[in-house]
């Protein structure tokens, strides 16, 4: 995977999601792309400090993972002509297993 341009800060992810198309292959409409609920991280934020004791919290995903997702949550943006989402890590259900 190559590296992405953008580097998140704390624990923000970069997430590109899945195509919009039904499990048969069907094309969903444009009014509802972008409602994938996977996606792949291409890019992931140091993680988080806890501010009581100042200890680095890792994050949970890396770039490659892929993640399902809460259906309305993360910040859509555009970069380079492609669709990418922003999350932070508890808005992340979980990791796909390999």
């Amino acid at each position: 995977m190559k590296e992405f341009p953008i580097e998140p800060i704390l624990d923000r992810i970069i997430i590109k999601k899945d195509s919009a198309e039904t499990e048969a292959g069907f094309h969903l409409p444009d009014t509802v792309k972008g409602r994938s609920r996977t996606g792949t991280v291409v890019a992931a934020g140091p993680g988080r400090i806890n501010l009581e004791t100042g200890e680095h919290l890792p994050l949970a995903v890396k770039a490659g993972d892929r993640v399902v997702l809460k259906e309305f949550d993360g910040y859509r943006f555009d970069w380079e002509g492609e669709t990418y989402f922003v999350f932070t890590e508890n808005e992340i259900i979980g990791k796909l297993k390999a």
